[in-house]
């Protein structure tokens, strides 16, 4: 039964979820904010928003945190020159917040600082608050990256565009 609501979740939910979740401004503002804090940090911070996944991926059992690794990987966010890529991915179908780091910020971040950033995020999302979920996110990846990977002295050459990804 489980399975099946999660499906209906996919086919009839959320398809018109994004516009309201994520207008035109908050786009910007969150674009804003990965620029000015990858003048602080030698990270490459990607943000994608998917409203909802096909019904046939849902029925084969593609999870939030499965659809992330693929994105990953698509959206060459491990093709950074430092291995320092971040992806936000957020599926508003279940309301689910995954984050998914590049080999050289998982050797020194550990997995409990993103998913604590994870939580926060779908904690503000719940109470409908996307623009400051997803500003805070941004913020808290961004103050990791400083701390493991400052750019004193570099510059961060940006290998990823800064706008976030509606899918």
């Amino acid at each position: 039964m489980r399975h099946w609501r999660r499906a209906l979740r996919h086919v009839f939910g959320s398809w018109f979820a994004l516009p309201r979740a994520f207008p035109r401004a908050t786009r910007t503002a969150i674009e804003a904010a990965i620029a000015h804090s990858e003048v602080t940090h030698l990270g490459e911070i990607c943000f994608a928003v998917e409203s909802r996944l096909p019904l046939g991926e849902v029925l084969r059992g593609l999870t939030s945190r499965r659809r992330a690794v693929q994105l990953f990987a698509g959206l060459g966010v491990w093709e950074t020159e430092a291995n320092t890529g971040v992806l936000i991915y957020v599926l508003l179908a279940e309301h689910a917040v995954e984050i998914f780091v590049d080999r050289g910020v998982a050797r020194r971040v550990s997995s409990e600082h993103w998913e604590a950033i994870c939580v926060a995020m779908g904690e503000r999302f719940a109470q409908g608050d996307f623009r400051a979920g997803a500003l805070e996110g941004v913020a808290a990846a961004a103050q990791l990256l400083k701390l493991h990977f400052p750019s004193v002295g570099r510059v961060n050459r940006n290998e990823l565009p800064d706008e976030p990804v509606l899918l």
